[in-house]
C-alpha cells in the first residue's frame, strides 16, 4: 500500500534533521528527471503555443497574408511532401503583436504593442490555477481555492494594476467571477450567478486553458488525473468536462511513458479513448462524444491524404463548430494536424497558425500535448526564454517555479 501525498510529506518530517531541506524540496528531488522534463515540456509547450497563436487569433486574411504558409491557396490535389513538412517545421517563428495586433484586449494581450512571447487568457487562467496550488500547503485542491484566486486575481501580486489594466482584468474575468462567487456560497445576484449560466452553457475550452497542468500531479495514473480534473472543474459546461479530463489523463500517462516516441503518441490517444471512470460511454443512445470526435479526426486525416487544404475544409464543415472555441473543436484541430504531419511537432504547430480562427487555443492544447510526450527538447531555447520572460514580466511567475510546485505535489501511485 502506497502512502498518500499528505502522508508522504508528513513522513518526511522525520528526516529533516538537515535544516536546509524541506518536505517540498525533498519531494521534488525524488521525482525522476524524465518526468520533470515532461512536466516542464507540457508547461512550456502550452505557453509557447499560446504565444505563437495569440498575435494572429481571428486575424483577417489581409493581416495573415505573408505571415502564414497559405495552404488554403494550394491546389486541391497538393499534398505535403517530406521537404514541405521540414519547411513548415523550420520556418515557424514567434512574432510580436506590434504590427498585427497592437491594441490590448480583455481575452488577448494586456499590454499594447506586446513583444514576442506575450501570453493571452489561455495562459492567464493557468496563472490562476498555479497560484491556487501554491496556497494549499498539505491540503488538497478544491474548487473554492480556484474561485478565491479568480476573485482576487491581479497580474503582479505586489503591484497595483494601472487603470487600463484593471479595466481589462474586470472584463476578462467578469464571467468567471460570477461563477466563482457562486462556488463560494454567495447568492447576491449582483456578484454571484449559477454555474450553469457561465458562457450561457456553451461547452467551450475554458477548462483546457486553465486545468491541463493538473496532469502533472498524477504522472502515469490517468484515472486519478481524470477524476481530479472532472471534480475540480467548474469553469466548463458539463459536455466539456469529459474532453478536458480525458486530455489531462492522456497528458499524465505520457509524462511517465518509457516507450519510444511513436508508441507514446499511441498510448496518449489510447488513454484519452479508454479512461472513462464515470462510464460516459455507457450512456444509452448517446455514448461518449469524445470518441466520436477522435474517430472523426482519423477519418479527416485519411480523407485529406496529406492535403492540408482539404483537412481545413473537413474540419470546418464536419467538425461542426458553433464557435471556433468549442471544447470539442479546440481538441479536434490539434489532433488532426498532428496526425496529418505524422506528429512532426513544429510542422503541425505551423499548420495550426495557418488554419486560423482561435489559433492560441488550438496551439496551447497542441503545445501541452507535444511537451508531455516529447519533453522540453521539442521547443527551441529562444521560444522557451521568450515565454518565461513575459510570464515573469507580466505576472511575476517563472516556469521553473511552476514545475517545482507541481512536482512537489505529485501523488504516489498505488492504493491508499
Amino acid at each position: 500500500m502506497q502512502p498518500s501525498r499528505r502522508q508522504f510529506l508528513a513522513g518526511l518530517g522525520a528526516v529533516l534533521s538537515m535544516p536546509s531541506l524541506s518536505p517540498i524540496s525533498l519531494a521534488y528531488s525524488s521525482v525522476p528527471t524524465q518526468v520533470k522534463d515532461r512536466v516542464t515540456g507540457m508547461i512550456v509547450g502550452s505557453l509557447i503555443g499560446d504565444a505563437l497563436g495569440g498575435p494572429l487569433e481571428f486575424a483577417n486574411e489581409t493581416t495573415r497574408a505573408g505571415r502564414v504558409p497559405g495552404c488554403r491557396q494550394w491546389d486541391d490535389v497538393r499534398q505535403l511532401t517530406t521537404s514541405e513538412v521540414r519547411g513548415l517545421r523550420d520556418s515557424l517563428q514567434m512574432i510580436s503583436y506590434q504590427e498585427v495586433r497592437p491594441d490590448t484586449a480583455p481575452y488577448g494581450p494586456w499590454i499594447a504593442n506586446a513583444p514576442a512571447g506575450t501570453l493571452t487568457d489561455d495562459s492567464r487562467l493557468k496563472v490562476i490555477l498555479m497560484r491556487a496550488l501554491r496556497q494549499l500547503g498539505d491540503r488538497d485542491l478544491k474548487p473554492a481555492d480556484i474561485a478565491r484566486q479568480i476573485i482576487n486575481f491581479q497580474p503582479q501580486l505586489d503591484v497595483k494594476p494601472s487603470e487600463a489594466t484593471a479595466r481589462l482584468l474586470d472584463e476578462g474575468l467578469a464571467q468567471y467571477r460570477y461563477a466563482a462567487h457562486w462556488v463560494l456560497g454567495e447568492r447576491d445576484e449582483r456578484i454571484a450567478l449559477p454555474l450553469d449560466r457561465l458562457w450561457a452553457g456553451v461547452p467551450n475550452c475554458s477548462g483546457q486553458m486553465m486545468l491541463t497542468p493538473l496532469a502533472a500531479l498524477f504522472p502515469g495514473d490517468g484515472e486519478a488525473a481524470y477524476r481530479h480534473s472532472f471534480e475540480i472543474n467548474f469553469v466548463d459546461a458539463p459536455a466539456a468536462k469529459d474532453y478536458l479530463s480525458a486530455l489531462v489523463a492522456g497528458l499524465s500517462v505520457a509524462m511517465s511513458d518509457d516507450s519510444k516516441i511513436e508508441q507514446r503518441w499511441k498510448n496518449f490517444e489510447t488513454t484519452m479513448r479508454t479512461v472513462d471512470p464515470y462510464r460516459i460511454a455507457e450512456v444509452p443512445f448517446v455514448g461518449r462524444p469524445l470518441v466520436t470526435w477522435l474517430d472523426l479526426a482519423d477519418s479527416i486525416v485519411d480523407r485529406a491524404d496529406g492535403r492540408p487544404k482539404e483537412a481545413y475544409h473537413l474540419l470546418e464543415t464536419e467538425g461542426k463548430p458553433v464557435y471556433f472555441w468549442d471544447a470539442h473543436f479546440t481538441m479536434l484541430v490539434p489532433w488532426v494536424l498532428l496526425k496529418l504531419t505524422r506528429f512532426d511537432a513544429f510542422a503541425a504547430m505551423h499548420l495550426a497558425v495557418d488554419f486560423g480562427h482561435d489559433t492560441d487555443s488550438y496551439l496551447q492544447v497542441m503545445g501541452a500535448m507535444i511537451g508531455a510526450v516529447e519533453g522540453t527538447s521539442a521547443f527551441p531555447a529562444e521560444m522557451r526564454e521568450n515565454v518565461d520572460r513575459q510570464l515573469a514580466a507580466e505576472y511575476g511567475e517563472r516556469i521553473d517555479d511552476w514545475v517545482v510546485d507541481l512536482c512537489s505535489r505529485m501523488e504516489p501511485h498505488g492504493e491508499e
